[in-house]
């Protein structure tokens, strides 16, 4: 590896400790929040995982520790883990109180993603703008209006498109204006590489089998424009992106079934693990807008979190959830040894789904 890879990585994996292990804590704090709302013991708050580094201080009945794996956080609460006659356990709560405690962390994350798209909204606004990727098809309304390869579209009537409305595509929601559009006149205002603008009034095509484009350019790369949005648009803006975000994260976890079931020698499309978000954390930090996209991905990651977690796949906390219910309606009470090793192969597998997703991360490259 070079010194600039190596610089990189140095870079990359602590930024995006830092947005990661706060939106796992924030996730913790709220099992944390509502246990001790319900009623029932907390035992330990952890910062890191362990082997635990030092006790950082205790209350009538909760030890704060730090511990030595800087990747996150946990709350271990009396009688989640083994079984007890304390009145106040987990295990020993209603189902009410322990479906609460559980669903609280997704929760969190969920509330935290909506927050940080707001800010995102509000204090950036931040607007895609696609760049003309090659020369306008020839014939087509783009070629006739004089467009170029390298001119930038700035707006279509005045109307603009927010990067929270992204989708796998960022220049999605601008062809999916110009289709809406198709047979009518319309103003484009585009720039050139100088930055200087003009309007060009033009008649869109309507799209056929063979003419299957309404102004008939390929849309390259895109920048991202930083204007000054208000409460009430940025709170709209802010819905539809956790919206957008949880949508696709959702196609995300069927194609990497698909993809695991039918051809697991096969990277899955569109999905990155560990490291590919740190290599892209790490190009982000590179660009002159860095604080806002990087707000941007801890928002995608927030809400992932919050999806990823209500799964109802042991030891996540939608996991949790149906085996409560379960022992619920058989009447099961306790830690029995089935669940404990539910719980551990169901660890077990994560680590090795993650390993998977790394590997294809790390062959893709990505870093200088």
């Amino acid at each position: 590896m070079t010194f600039d890879g190596i610089l990189f990585w140095l870079i990359a994996v602590p930024v995006l400790l830092l947005i990661l292990v706060p939106l796992v804590l924030v996730h913790e704090f709220g099992h944390f929040l509502m246990a001790r709302l319900a009623g029932i013991r907390v035992l330990e708050f952890g910062l890191g995982f362990p082997p635990r580094a030092r006790i950082l201080g205790h209350d009538h009945e909760t030890e704060y520790t730090l511990n030595y794996l800087p990747i996150g956080g946990f709350v271990r609460l009396e009688g989640e883990e083994s079984n007890s006659d304390d009145p106040r356990a987990f295990t020993n709560a209603s189902l009410p109180r322990q479906l609460v405690v559980l669903v609280a962390g997704v929760a969190m994350n969920l509330a935290v993603a909506m927050l940080l798209f707001f800010v995102v909204a509000w204090a950036f606004n931040p607007v895609v703008q696609p760049v003309i990727g090659d020369a306008p098809v020839a014939g087509s309304p783009a070629a006739t209006v004089g467009l170029k390869a390298g001119e930038t579209l700035i707006s279509i009537d005045g109307r603009t498109h927010s990067l929270l409305q992204f989708s796998s595509d960022p220049s999605e929601a601008w062809r999916e204006d110009l289709s809406a559009h198709a047979g009518e006149t319309v103003t484009l205002v585009v720039a050139d590489a100088n930055g200087v603008q003009r309007s060009v009034p033009v008649t869109l095509h309507v799209p056929t089998a063979s003419e299957n484009w309404s102004l008939g350019v390929r849309w390259g790369s895109y920048s991202v424009a930083n204007t000054v949005g208000d409460p009430v648009t940025a709170a709209g803006l802010a819905i539809n992106g956790t919206g957008r975000a949880m949508s696709l994260i959702v196609v995300a976890l069927g194609d990497i079934a698909g993809n695991f079931a039918t051809n697991p020698t096969q990277a899955p499309a569109g999905v990155q693990g560990p490291v590919g978000i740190a290599s892209d954390i790490g190009h982000v930090v590179m660009q002159p807008n860095a604080l806002m996209l990087l707000l941007l991905m801890a928002a995608i990651i927030s809400a992932n979190l919050a999806l990823v977690n209500v799964l109802p796949f042991p030891p996540l906390d939608g996991g949790k959830m149906v085996v409560m219910v379960v022992k619920r309606v058989f009447g099961a009470r306790g830690v029995s040894a089935v669940e404990a090793a539910a719980y551990v192969a169901g660890f077990a597998f994560l680590l090795a789904f993650i390993a998977w997703i790394s590997y294809f991360d790390i062959i893709r490259g990505g870093a200088p």
